[in-house]
C-alpha cells in the first residue's frame, strides 16, 4: 500500500493487511499522520494530535503480532475520539476555554473497549463547546471546515470527527449524538454515521450535560466499519443502567419500509430529494413492503428544547456566576444556559411527559414497518458563520428547523444511520435510516444492502498544504 492508499483504507482492508504482513501498523499511523500534518492546519479536525503516543502503540502492535498476540477486530487501526470523551492521560477540552488543560485519569469506557481491541488513539476531534450547536466552531479552536468546500460548515457537534474521516484522516472516529451530532455532520460530509440504540454503547464516565438525550457511535466511510466497530464498543455494563438490555437478533427476510419525503409540509432542497428518491429506488428491490408515509412529528412546544437546556444548565449553569467564565464561553452556549436556569421543574417535568407520549406515538407507528427512510437533513452543506440555512425549498424556516429529522430519534431512543449519497457534481447529502430500538443490526444490515447499490467512489479534492 502507498500511503495514499492506507489514508483511505478502511479498518477492514488496515486489519487484513496488517495481519498478512503487507503494512505495518507503524506504516499506516505514520501515513494517517502524514496526512493529519499536511490538511489539519485548513480544515481543523482535530484539537489534539497524539503523534508520538500512536507511533509507540503501532510499534508495539507490530511487536505483538509474530508472537500470535494480536488484540482484535481493530488491532492497528487508527481511530480519532471526539474531544468531549474521556482519554486517559490526553486532554479533553469539550471545546471549551474553561477546561482547556484538563487531562483525565481515566479512559471513557468506549475508549477502553477500543484500545482492548487493539485501536491506536491518534487524536482529539473538535466539537462546539459543550456539543450545544450543530455546527463545529468554539472560542478555542474556532471554525472547522468542510473538506467538499472550504467555505461550508461540516455540521455538528461531532464535526471534527466527520471531517477526519472524510479527508482520509483516519478510517473511523467516534463522536456523540444529543439530537442529531453523529447523523448532521456524517450526512454534511459524505460519511456514514450511526447513533445507537439508547443503551446499545454504555456512557461511563461522561462529560455531564447530555445525560438525558446523549448516545455515542461511530463514523466511518462504510456501514461494513460502523458494523466492526459497534460489535467492539457496544454491550452492556453495570455502570451505565441505561445499558442494561440485550440487542434483538437479526430477523430472517425483508423488511418492511416506510419513506417519507417532508416534514410538516417541509420539503427537502432539489439534491436531497433527488438522494431520497435513488434511495427509494435502490429500497424497493431488498424490502418485503415499501410504502411513501406522510408524517407529522413535530414539537410546537419545544419540549425537546427544555430537556436539552435544563440538562446543560444544571451541568454547567454555575459558570455563569463569573463574569470570567461567561466571557470565556461562547455567547450562544451563555443564552442556553441563561434560558436553562430559567425553566423550573415543572417545566422539566412536563417536558419529561412529553416525550414519553411522544416515544409512545413515534414507537406504536413502527409496530407496522422494520425501517422508515427518510433524509438527514432537507440541505446540504451550508455557508460557514451561521447556526443553520433560513430558507429551505424556498420556505423561511429557523435556524434550527435543518436538524428536525434528527432529535426526534434521541427521544424515542431508536437507532438511526445516517448513510451517504455523493453525486460527483455536487455536495453529499445524507439520506437516515430508522430501526425499532435494539435492531441496530437490521438497520446496519439494511443500510449495507442500499450502500452497495449506491456506493460512490467520488472524494473531496484536498491538496496538503
Amino acid at each position: 500500500m502507498t500511503e495514499e492508499e492506507m489514508s483511505w483504507a478502511g479498518a477492514g482492508a488496515i486489519v487484513e493487511a496488517v495481519r498478512a504482513g503487507e503494512v505495518s501498523a507503524a506504516d499506516v499511523v505514520g501515513a494517517i499522520l502524514t496526512r493529519i500534518s499536511g490538511l489539519d492546519s485548513v480544515l481543523r479536525a482535530f484539537v489534539t494530535v497524539c503523534g508520538e503516543e500512536a507511533l509507540a502503540a503501532a510499534r508495539a502492535a507490530d511487536a505483538r503480532r509474530p508472537r500470535g498476540q494480536s488484540l482484535g477486530l481493530l488491532d492497528g487501526v487508527p481511530v480519532s475520539i471526539k474531544d468531549i470523551i474521556l482519554t486517559q492521560g490526553i486532554r479533553t477540552t469539550a471545546g471549551s476555554r474553561l477546561q482547556e488543560t484538563y487531562v483525565p485519569d481515566i479512559d471513557a469506557l468506549v475508549v477502553a473497549r477500543l484500545k482492548q481491541a487493539g485501536a491506536i488513539v491518534i487524536g482529539k476531534t473538535a466539537t462546539p463547546e459543550y456539543c450545544h450547536k450543530t455546527v463545529t466552531d468554539s472560542p478555542l479552536t474556532g471554525e472547522t471546515r468542510n473538506p467538499w468546500d472550504l467555505n461550508r460548515t461540516p455540521g455538528g457537534s461531532s464535526g471534527g470527527s466527520a471531517v477526519a474521516v472524510a479527508a482520509g484522516m483516519g478510517p473511523v472516529s467516534i463522536g456523540t449524538d444529543g439530537g442529531g451530532s453523529i447523523r448532521l455532520p456524517a450526512a454534511l460530509c459524505g460519511v456514514a454515521g450511526l447513533k445507537p440504540t439508547t443503551g446499545m454503547v454504555p456512557q461511563w464516565p461522561v462529560t455531564p450535560g447530555w445525560d438525558l438525550l446523549g448516545q455515542t457511535g461511530p463514523l466511518a466511510r462504510s456501514v461494513a466499519d460502523l458494523q466492526r466497530v459497534m460489535q467492539v464498543i457496544a454491550g452492556p455494563d453495570p455502570r451505565d443502567p441505561d445499558s442494561l438490555f440485550e440487542a434483538t437478533k437479526l430477523p430472517r427476510g425483508r423488511p418492511r419500509v416506510a419513506w417519507a419525503r417532508s416534514l410538516d409540509d417541509l420539503e427537502a432542497e432539489p439534491d436531497v430529494g433527488s438522494a431520497l428518491s435513488a434511495t427509494v429506488a435502490a429500497a424497493r428491490r431488498i424490502s418485503n413492503r415499501l410504502d411513501g408515509v406522510v408524517l407529522n412529528w413535530s414539537d410546537p412546544d419545544q419540549q425537546f428544547r427544555v430537556i436539552a437546556c435544563s440538562d446543560l444548565a444544571s451541568a454547567l449553569g454555575y459558570r455563569l456566576a463569573s463574569e470570567r467564565d461567561r466571557g470565556a464561553m461562547d455567547p450562544t452556549l451563555v443564552q442556553m444556559l441563561e434560558f436553562g436556569q430559567g425553566l423550573t421543574g415543572s417545566d422539566l417535568a412536563r417536558a419529561l411527559r412529553w416525550r414519553r407520549m411522544f416515544a409512545a406515538r413515534v414507537l406504536t407507528w413502527f409496530q407496522d414497518y422494520d425501517v422508515l427512510i427518510v433524509p438527514t437533513a432537507p440541505v446540504s452543506a451550508f455557508t460557514l458563520g451561521t447556526l443553520g440555512p433560513r430558507i429551505i425549498s424556498g420556505r423561511k424556516t429557523s435556524p434550527f428547523a435543518w436538524f428536525n429529522w434528527t432529535w426526534p430519534f434521541n427521544v424515542t431512543g431508536q437507532p438511526a444511520l445516517s448513510l451517504p449519497v455523493v453525486s460527483a457534481a455536487e455536495l453529499p447529502v445524507g439520506i437516515q435510516i430508522i430501526g425499532r430500538r435494539g435492531e441496530d443490526a437490521l438497520v446496519m444490515s439494511f443500510a449495507q444492502q442500499l450502500e452497495k447499490r449506491l456506493r460512490s467512489d467520488a472524494r473531496p479534492r484536498l491538496a496538503p498544504a
